[in-house]
């Protein structure tokens, strides 16, 4: 005798039961049980469906806020909801703009320091620092002691990654200083920050264990140079390929050129001092600013 488990208008299992002492031993008052306690199971086996789903969802969920604003990270699970895709994935070339920043003489710093001071400073940095990120719709790629490393434009693509990479760095540093202003003790921190833009490889990277979404290449490279080997304390240092994108957003001074570790040629190199104005964004949109 069987009996299907319906969910709507789907066949979702079947319930089969035999007697291997008996034949005809079931009557048509059993069909209508077994019909009864099929009707049951179904409902059961799709409430536990929906809750397995709700929380591998919450997993997700979880795992993207980790490292995604929740703005960014609500629209990838609402693509997979409608299309499936929209998982992170298997690495890709994308334009992305990646800045680096880090606090400058903090190893020296922290060795004047307990261990759960400079935690405590290190967490509500890092904190601060991430939700300026996350505002403007950046990818936390990870921390590195006291650096972090961020990535405009990648998983979802962002055609303006280049302005937000320098509207987030420069917000980063406004933020430092007014909490250096508002703390009544602990050392006054300051950062440096490197902006470049260009293709790169993102993509979950790792073991068969254990992947992290991260970007790969010389752009990756690049910006790192540039915070390590060409910024100073409250800079803004920016690549070329990022100054062409947002030079007309930006009033950028020149560096000229600077020779990076790993690279054989001279790149050229600029400090951001800051947003223009009303008046000289009009200015820049009649007369294009020069190139490098």
């Amino acid at each position: 005798m069987c009996a299907p488990l319906w969910n709507k208008d789907e066949v979702i299992g079947i319930i089969h039961v035999d007697s291997p002492m008996l034949t005809n031993c079931f009557t048509v008052n059993d069909l209508d049980l077994l019909t009864a306690l099929a009707n049951y199971a179904a409902v059961a086996v799709e409430r536990a469906r929906l809750n397995q789903k709700i929380i591998a969802e919450e997993k997700k969920r979880e795992r993207l806020g980790r490292f995604l604003s929740p703005q960014v990270a609500n629209r990838i699970l609402a693509a997979k909801a409608t299309d499936g895709g929209a998982e992170l994935g298997a690495p890709e070339v994308r334009e992305v703009s990646v800045l680096f920043a880090d606090i400058c003489g903090f190893t020296s710093m922290s060795e004047t320091m307990s261990p759960s001071l400079v935690s405590l400073l290190l967490n509500d940095y890092l904190s601060r620092m991430t939700d300026v990120i996350f505002k403007y719709e950046g990818t936390l790629d990870k921390y590195i002691g006291d650096a972090i490393m961020a990535v405009f434009g990648a998983p979802l693509d962002m055609p303006d990654h280049a302005q937000r990479a320098i509207r987030a760095a420069l917000e980063m540093q406004e933020r430092l200083a007014e909490w250096n202003a508002d703390r009544k003790e602990g050392p006054e921190l300051r950062i440096r920050i490197g902006i470049n833009s260009g293709n790169a490889v993102a993509g979950e990277i790792g073991s068969v264990n254990k992947k992290e979404y991260t970007v790969l290449g010389d752009t990756v490279n690049t910006a790192s140079r540039l915070e390590s080997s060409v910024a100073k304390p409250g800079m803004v240092v920016i690549g070329e390929n990022t100054f062409e994108m947002a030079k007309d957003q930006f009033e950028c001074k020149s560096l000229g050129r600077a020779t990076l570790k790993g690279k054989e040629k001279e790149v050229a190199v600029f400090e951001v001092l800051g947003p223009l104005g009303a008046a000289e964004l009009a200015r820049a949109a009649s007369n294009p600013a020069p190139g490098a």
